[in-house]
Order: C-alpha cells, then sequence, then structure tokens
C-alpha cells in the first residue's frame, strides 16, 4: 500500500509539473497572438495588406467587433519595389512595416541627384552629388525597422566619405537632405 501511495504522488506530482508547462506555453502562446493582434491595428484608412502567392497567405479575422489581417510570407529577403497610385502604396515583397513613409519628409521633394557607392560596402560609402550644393546636408542612417542609428550635418562638398565600419553587417536606409531635396535609399553592409 504505501508503495502505491509513493507512486500516486509521484504520479500526481508529474501531472502537475505538466499542467503548469501546458499553462505556461499557453499564456506564452496567447501573448504572442495577442501582439500579433494589436500590431495589426492601423487607423490608417488607406492601409490595405494582402499577400498572394504560393508561399505565404493573408486572412481576415473579426475579434471585438474589428476586422484584423493575419499575414505570413515564405521565403523572400526583402522588398523588391514600392508602386504608388491614387493615394494606394503597393509594396510587392516580404511584409514589413512601411519604414519609408515615417523617414520620408511629405514637405520636401525626394528628387535629390546623389550617387551612393559601393554599395554594398564594407568600411563606408560615398555620397556624390550631380547637382551643386548651396546648403548644410543632412545625413541620417537607419535600420530597417526605421530606428534612427546615425545623424550628422555637414558643411557645403559635393562629395562625403561616410564612415560606417563600426556598424554590424545588415540592411539599412539612408536619408540625405540637401538643398530642400531629400534622398532615400538601401544600402548593405557586407
Amino acid at each position: 500500500m504505501k508503495y502505491f501511495k509513493i507512486r500516486t504522488v509521484k504520479w500526481l506530482s508529474k501531472m502537475k509539473r505538466n499542467f503548469i508547462k501546458q499553462q505556461f506555453l499557453l499564456l506564452l502562446l496567447s501573448s504572442f497572438i495577442f501582439q500579433q493582434v494589436i500590431a495589426q491595428n492601423n487607423t490608417t484608412a488607406q492601409l490595405k495588406r494582402v499577400t498572394i502567392s504560393a508561399s505565404g497567405s493573408s486572412k481576415n479575422v473579426r475579434l471585438n467587433n474589428k476586422i484584423y489581417t493575419l499575414q505570413q510570407s515564405i521565403g523572400q529577403a526583402s522588398v523588391i519595389g514600392t508602386f504608388k497610385n491614387e493615394g494606394y502604396k503597393a509594396r510587392q515583397g516580404f511584409i514589413q512595416p512601411d519604414v519609408f513613409s515615417k523617414i520620408k519628409n511629405e514637405s520636401i521633394p525626394l528628387n535629390l541627384n546623389l550617387v551612393v557607392y559601393p554599395n554594398p560596402f564594407t568600411e563606408g560609402v560615398t555620397l556624390s552629388f550631380k547637382e551643386p550644393i548651396e546648403a548644410k546636408i543632412e545625413v541620417t542612417l537607419y535600420d530597417m525597422l526605421g530606428r534612427l542609428l546615425f545623424m550628422n550635418k555637414y558643411d557645403k562638398q559635393q562629395n562625403i566619405d561616410l564612415k560606417l565600419h563600426h556598424i554590424a553587417s545588415a540592411n539599412y536606409i539612408i536619408k540625405v537632405v540637401a538643398n530642400n531635396k531629400q534622398f532615400i535609399k538601401n544600402i548593405i553592409k557586407k
């Protein structure tokens, strides 16, 4: 009888541990799903997302009288292109936050004539302006989530050697403002 009680206590203890593990995993999964649903909540009327392919899908889900779009995409490493028409933006490629609209200043034209080379780079890039620069130049560097990593102002000049050896190998977005114009481009550090 004593053996049976010990065995029963061990079995109940094991069941209790398994139950706690299951509850923890359920809580973790629920938290993840909640964050994903909240992340899809956007008040912009013009935001319309859909994924159509053999390796991705979209699904609209109704929760608390709100409709959320859940998306999944597989196999593509980056955005291929952004297209604009009648106030809508269409981005072909991997699902990601619209960092470009956060970085771009809508009140400044996006037509600064500039070349950034080499791209990809290892130590740094050269900014070569293809128009006369008449005032100070502001250079900012962002990661792919739109977080500001670097910002500096330079006196007017036609070429700037930007040293970036201290940053990790990754994709970045560089923004240059000069002559009341702006230039935005993806750059890659190898």
